[in-house]
């Protein structure tokens, strides 16, 4: 097991994970640190506890029209059509991204 500290809204976090997911782990980190980044500046009365829950309420909001996309993407072009639906979820990950 590996462990690694990340950073979310200034705050330190020691985090422990699967040995080669360093780098993935600190790619999350910086995501859900940008949420909170964003967050706070628009709300500036909340508690850090507060950002963090509507930070994690947005992704998995995020994550939800995803899965919601990616299953009507299958119903529309069947699941043998591989190579459309990479596209349109390398296109909507790339979305998510930019968010």
């Amino acid at each position: 097991m590996a462990s690694l500290t990340v950073k979310v809204n200034g705050r330190a976090y020691p985090i422990v994970c699967g040995d080669g997911e360093e780098e993935h782990l600190e790619y999350l980190a910086e995501f859900v640190d940008k949420k909170v980044q964003d967050l706070s500046e628009s709300i500036s009365n909340a508690s850090e506890g507060q950002l963090l829950l509507m930070a994690s309420l947005l992704i998995a909001d995020d994550l939800s029209q995803a899965y919601e996309t990616v299953e009507k993407l299958r119903e529309e072009t069947g699941s043998t059509n591989t190579d459309i639906l990479a596209e349109k979820i390398e296109a909507i990950a790339d979305r998510l991204e930019s968010a």
